[in-house]
């Protein structure tokens, strides 16, 4: 690593991927600092016995995949490594409803049609298309037809998988074998037919040049002492256990919403200028998982859920009710983790206890406790046979707080009773497409061994706006405040999404990083 770049890039997800790609095809030195490891198609866990070992921990595990963490009122779970997100997501690559930016929340010139080029031009490394026809799939099938017995209309998704033949991507040449409908977009791609950003974005950012450090987490922030000066960076290689800084006239953090809201809350002695708003609107996206049990209704019962990719469809109930429906997959072999949702005690022993004991210190402020794989020992059960699996999305409130506890812990203040009609009227479309499928409806908003609201689609506490006092960064990601300091992640976004915001926050790093661009250009 050299001691000082053109910019330092803090995450290489979907903002930091985006950026780094687009600022070395520049011609700019960057530094990428991650705090995952890279993954390659034989590292992915393959049966639920492995998955303890894929949770994400700073110190006892940091080449796991999956960071798990307990707030005091949610538990949120994101991706760890060079790719950041992508590697666990569902490949869904739908823009954002027009009418989420009515919301005064949102700068007044980010709307459908300002984001539609960028939108457009994600594409060209996503390369999303919708689940094939052929092969048929029985997952498929039984949702349109379970669509139809409700009156309703299933939709195809654009994912962005690779289905056909094997391929050196275009975008970025890395070499992908065709998607084999295994069920695993959500537990890592063994057949690397995922269009995630690492084997995209990141890829061709090292072409052109770009430097990426996996394994090195970011924990402080030095602004320049005289105009002119660097942004300097300090931070840990977990591998090595060693600290050390670089420096660069530009830093971007896309270390997620909650890595970078956690970040500047952590140096926010450092950068006093920082808007009153940081931490603010913080939104699970209104993620609520469901299930469909044992349904018995022609066309719909043996769905084979553990065939195809994990999402393929949805149903639209955005207009009418707030929030969207899709169909949900996993292998066999991970088959008991349902049994998780309902509530089952598949964790044994001590951690059981640890587990138990990292919810109840959340109480009193000891929060954001990562999962460690000694925390999930798990027993094998019978898995609980045909089943229809639903992610549902909606627009909550997004009125949650991030902020640090008096023991200067990170934390999650959300109360689900702001955003109960949203959650009432998912309950309701649940259990009228179970009852088009012969099935029992299963809601699990806060099921579980945690016992409390669960998300994967984190948003907000960097909020965009036009108002320094109302959000943290302008329209652009520019953090009010601090010239060459920007967020290009998720957490800019100040409003739930309503659909997966997978293509919104890479729309939106796109669009801040042309602007990066033009404004160093003059």
């Amino acid at each position: 690593m050299e001691r000082a770049y053109d910019a330092i890039v803090v995450g290489s997800g979907f903002g930091g991927g985006i950026t780094a790609c687009r600022l070395a095809e520049q011609g700019w030195r960057v530094c990428v600092l991650e705090r995952g490891r890279r993954f390659g198609a034989g590292d992915f866990p393959d049966r639920l016995a492995q998955f303890p070992h894929a949770l994400w921990h700073p110190r006892r595990n940091p080449g796991g995949m999956f960071d798990v963490r307990i707030m005091r009122d949610v538990a949120v779970v994101t991706g760890a490594g060079v790719g950041g997100g992508s590697l666990v997501y569902a490949n869904v690559q739908l823009p954002a409803p027009d009418a989420i930016f009515d919301d005064p929340a949102w700068p007044h010139v980010i709307d459908g049609g300002e984001l539609d080029r960028f939108y457009t031009r994600t594409e060209e490394a996503l390369d999303p298309h919708a689940t094939p026809a052929q092969p048929p799939l029985a997952k498929v099938g039984a949702f349109d037809r379970m669509a139809e017995n409700a009156g309703r209309t299933a939709l195809r998704l654009p994912i962005a998988v690779h289905f056909g033949a094997d391929r050196r991507h275009p975008f970025s040449g890395v070499f992908q074998q065709g998607c084999d409908n295994l069920a695993r977009c959500d537990v890592g791609c063994p057949r690397m037919s995922k269009n995630t950003i690492d084997i995209t974005y990141i890829a061709r950012a090292e072409m052109f040049g770009a430097e990426v450090f996996p394994l090195h987490e970011v924990h402080r922030i030095d602004a320049p002492a005289r105009r002119g000066d660097d942004w300097r960076v300090g931070f840990r290689d977990l591998q090595y256990k060693t600290a050390a800084e670089v420096s660069a006239p530009v830093l971007v953090l896309a270390a997620g919403a909650l890595g970078s809201t956690r970040l500047l809350l952590r140096n926010r002695r450092r950068l006093p200028r920082l808007s009153p708003a940081l931490g603010s609107r913080y939104s699970g996206n209104g993620d609520a998982l469901a299930l469909a049990l044992d349904p018995t209704a022609t066309g719909v019962a043996g769905a084979q859920a553990d065939v195809g990719p994990v999402m393929t469809s949805r149903i639209d109930y955005i207009v009418e009710r707030g929030h969207m429906i899709a169909d949900g997959g996993l292998p066999a072999s991970f088959g008991d983790v349902l049994e998780v949702l309902r509530g089952v005690r598949l964790l044994t022993g001590l951690g059981r206890l640890r587990v138990g004991a990292k919810n109840a210190a959340t109480k009193i402020g000891f929060s954001d406790h990562a999962l460690a794989p000694g925390d999930m020992r798990v027993k094998r059960r019978q898995p609980i046979g045909d089943a229809l699996i639903f992610l549902c999305i909606g627009r909550d409130a997004a009125d949650g707080r991030m902020h640090l506890t008096r023991f200067g812990r990170f934390d999650i203040r959300w109360q689900m009773n702001r955003s109960q009609r949203l959650f009432d009227a998912m309950r309701g479309s649940v259990r009228e497409l179970a009852d088009a499928a012969g099935a029992t409806a299963f809601f699990a908003l806060d099921a579980g061994p945690l016992g409390k609201y669960v998300t994967v689609h984190p948003l907000g506490g960097c909020p965009m706006s036009d108002d320094p006092v109302a959000g943290v960064v302008d329209d652009a990601g520019k953090v009010f405040g601090y010239g060459g300091l920007y967020v290009l992640d998720g957490s800019i976004v100040p409003t739930a999404i309503g659909v997966n915001p997978s293509k919104t926050i890479a729309a939106l790093a796109e669009r801040g990083v042309e602007r990066l661009l033009a404004e160093r250009a003059r």
